[in-house]
């Protein structure tokens, strides 16, 4: 906070419209990201660039909340991104510093929402679909993912009506299928991975591992075993065996009662 007061104190640039635009729509939010990092100029710990797009957050996401009637409740679990990110950097590198200016776009612009444990991304390309993300301090209890759920079918008849018919998808490293050989039954993870349907698996990625293994990018003996899923992964990848992610779909007629 005191960073970002500092910022505002020395700031030089003003408001560009035709950068805001481009932060504000899909296809051209990466320019747009690009364009405001080379306007600030160095920027090491990413303080500048958070505080540009809060200002955006205040002057233009918050007002349309309002117009929409989307409850403050709603604003400020979607907004608590930029807060979580800080924190989870600083437990992992032992600093602050805002390094996902690339991801912001879609909450400044009201494409993307907190709803209960799980985010929800409004995502228009060739179709219409609904992108589910996991946050870090997401409860992956099965009652708290499906309430997650209900409530954002709530959500979206109220606010998003035009996407009552958009599929629900996720793309993660907890839907791998290897993990039903490494979790035992009744495990969280399983839990919500079973609640979808599997389109494709991808052995080779290995974003994975800023999830599981954050701060660290080789496969080798230093990765950490502080948790069970990190002492079971660790083994896995050190036999050469691959981790990788899996997109799938929701399955249909879940409810919180199931």
């Amino acid at each position: 906070m005191v960073r970002l007061k500092s910022y505002a104190l020395c700031r030089t640039i003003r408001g560009e419209d035709s950068l805001k635009d481009k932060l504000l729509k899909r296809d051209t939010w990466d320019d747009g990201i690009k364009e405001l990092q080379k306007l600030l100029g160095d920027d090491p710990d990413g303080i500048k660039i958070l505080w540009e797009l809060l200002n955006i957050v205040s002057s233009y996401s918050y007002e349309e909340y309002k117009k929409k009637k989307i409850p403050d409740s709603i604003f400020a679990a979607t907004m608590r991104f930029c807060t979580r990110f800080l924190y989870d950097h600083k437990q992992t590198y032992g600093r602050y510093k805002f390094v996902w200016a690339w991801w912001f776009p879609r909450q400044i612009s009201l494409n993307e929402f907190r709803i209960g444990s799980l985010e929800y991304e409004f995502v228009e390309n060739e179709g219409k679909s609904i992108s589910i993300h996991i946050p870090s301090d997401a409860d992956l209890r099965r009652e708290s993912v499906l309430r997650s759920v209900e409530d954002f079918y709530a959500f979206r008849y109220t606010y998003f009506p035009e996407w009552e018919k958009a599929d629900l998808v996720c793309d993660s490293w907890m839907l791998t299928p290897v993990l039903k050989d490494l979790l035992a039954e009744g495990s969280n993870i399983l839990d919500f991975q079973n609640l979808f349907e599997i389109d494709s698996v991808d052995y080779d990625a290995m974003w994975f591992m800023d999830w599981i293994f954050p701060g660290y990018e080789s496969i080798d003996e230093n990765l950490p075993e502080r948790t069970s899923l990190q002492r079971k992964i660790k083994k896995y990848l050190l036999e050469g065996k691959k981790v990788g992610c899996a997109r799938g779909h929701l399955r249909q007629g879940e409810c919180v009662n199931c």
